[in-house]
């Protein structure tokens, strides 16, 4: 599992950072990442807390697990922002337009149609559906307000 992800990371770990830097007008806010490969919930870490991901995913889910965690760690950088926007839904303002431009529109289908039976920690499938029944021009317009509030 930790050579996937591995690998992952060494074949497209440039184009994830570029794309996402791209995708939300922010800059990556770290050089390295320290990671840990168990079996559990994944988890972007944050500080000195490693991110953690799943070991027993298939190698897709991996890919796309990989990216939305990286994405929360580039959200760490928005501290101020609506209060209707927790954790996921300010995430999925862009991660499934990054998915679909890294990887294709089946791919991010795909990862979404797999997090919303993600059950437990959080509703993923609300936040999925309130987040796609935005048009991408609505979801890239309102994450660049809360970026442009984040920069006064």
């Amino acid at each position: 599992a930790a050579e996937d992800y591995r690998r992952i990371w060494a074949d497209e770990g440039e184009r994830v950072i570029r794309a996402m830097e791209q995708a939300t007008g922010l800059e990556f806010p770290e050089k390295q990442v320290a990671v840990e490969i168990y079996e559990g919930p994944s988890f972007s870490g944050r500080g000195s807390l490693p991110m953690r991901l799943r070991a027993s995913y298939p190698f897709e889910i991996k890919k796309g697990t990989l990216v939305h965690e990286m994405g929360h760690r580039m959200n760490g950088q928005l501290r101020r922002r609506p209060k209707e926007l927790d954790e996921h839904r300010l995430l999925f303002l862009f991660l499934y337009d990054l998915w679909t431009q890294l990887y294709g529109k089946e791919f991010a289908d795909k990862e979404v149609a797999f997090e919303r039976t993600l059950k437990g920690l959080y509703d993923y499938d609300a936040a999925w559906t309130w987040a796609l029944a935005m048009t991408p021009q609505q979801r890239a317009a309102m994450f660049a307000d809360v970026v442009k509030s984040n920069r006064r």
